[in-house]
């Protein structure tokens, strides 16, 4: 899972060129009407719960270490004792959805996967009873269990057969109405269970592989990605809305560089994605960031001055857009030669400090957490 954040390395190699094709576009499909309001109560929209003071400081958990009941306390335990006070917890990731989600489409298809077992409930009363902060993660666009069974809603290669990445993964194809109700409708069935936040992942365009070969059946001319990717957010922001929850969603680090002027090639821009959400979550992970990036020889070896760089350049971008705010990923895990512990994680909390920015997210595929990364928690 790692390298799900590892692309952005190949963004750097192919958004040149995308950059200078420039897609020949300069409209988009006008987005879909607006939906009508949901009923309730009075006619009022719920609000979302209020955050903490200082906002949410979270770890990720894959669906199958939540699930898993003495990893999951281990976890509790840690935010209990330290400054952590939410999990980002998968519900779906690469297609797969952590437990019986009650959406047709995805019963049909077989993405349902029993991770939690019968312990969902379970799991949600217990972070309520610790007062941990809820989030659930929707991988939206790459999908390989949905793209295989239904390649009718897939990105396709140009003989109409289902089109790949590199690492062998199925994309959804982000012009069909269907792929967004489908994303949004887990999304919603994760809500009804208890989670106060829903974090759109992977709302892009495929970046790895023969990008020559993509077709996306039903793309109307001279259509924009970025605007594409604006109109399935304003969709799915209406209806977050209307449920009453927080709605948050990552980007790559290198969207928000302050010298990018494009959408890289997958839709996303410093602000296209922030005018659309509560939460822009960027992932400035210095390992992510070539030789060179920021005039550094080795950004993934100076966690500090690299997320110093970054995040400014992300806090920008967000401060221009008044309506989101900034809470990005940061680096858990080592890669690339230089390993990364508490020393690593305190400098990149402590760029972030000095930024103003109070609040993050930490991620590792394995879900292991240095304790000594982390404040105690104050006694009151």
């Amino acid at each position: 899972m790692q390298s799900r954040h590892f692309q952005a390395i190949c963004i750097v190699l192919v958004s040149c060129a995308l950059a200078l094709c420039g897609q020949g576009c300069r409209r988009n499909a006008p987005p879909p009407a607006p939906l009508s309001p949901r009923a309730t109560i009075a006619g009022v929209v719920p609000t979302p719960v209020p955050l903490p003071p200082g906002g949410l400081k979270g770890i990720y958990l894959s669906g199958w270490v939540a699930g898993t009941a003495a990893r999951f306390d281990a976890l509790v335990s840690l935010v209990d004792r330290t400054e952590l006070n939410a999990m980002v917890i998968d519900i779906k990731d690469d297609g797969l959805v952590s437990y019986d989600v009650e959406v047709p489409l995805a019963r049909e298809v077989k993405a349902n996967r029993k991770m939690f077992g019968k312990h969902l409930d379970e799991r949600l009363a217990v972070l309520k009873a610790h007062n941990i902060f809820p989030i659930a993660r929707i991988a939206c666009f790459r999908d390989t269990v949905l793209a295989k069974a239904r390649p009718d809603y897939a990105v396709q290669t140009a003989n109409g057969k289902l089109w790949l990445d590199t690492s062998r993964h199925g994309w959804l194809n982000p012009y069909k109405k269907e792929v967004w109700d489908y994303n949004i409708d887990i999304a919603l069935d994760a809500v009804k269970r208890g989670f106060q936040e829903v974090q759109f992942d992977y709302v892009r365009f495929p970046s790895e592989g023969d990008i020559t070969a993509l077709r996306y059946p039903g793309k109307p001319e001279k259509s924009l990605r970025r605007e594409q990717i604006s109109a399935f957010l304003q969709y799915a922001k209406e209806r977050f809305k209307r449920a009453g929850v927080w709605f948050s969603a990552d980007v790559f680090g290198l969207t928000t560089r302050a010298k990018n002027r494009g959408d890289m090639g997958i839709g996303q821009t410093g602000t296209n994605v922030a005018e659309k959400v509560d939460y822009l979550c960027p992932m400035i992970y210095p390992s992510h960031y070539n030789s060179g990036e920021y005039n550094l020889k080795n950004p993934n070896a100076e966690p500090y001055r690299t997320v110093l760089l970054s995040a400014g350049d992300a806090k920008k971008q967000v401060d221009s857009v008044k309506t989101c705010k900034l809470r990005p990923w940061i680096q858990g895990f080592s890669l690339r030669g230089v390993t990364y512990g508490a020393t690593q994680i305190r400098a990149q909390i402590k760029a972030l400090n000095e930024l103003g920015i109070t609040e993050w997210l930490i991620w590792d595929s394995r879900c292991k957490y240095d304790e000594a990364a982390f404040l105690k928690k104050s006694v009151k």
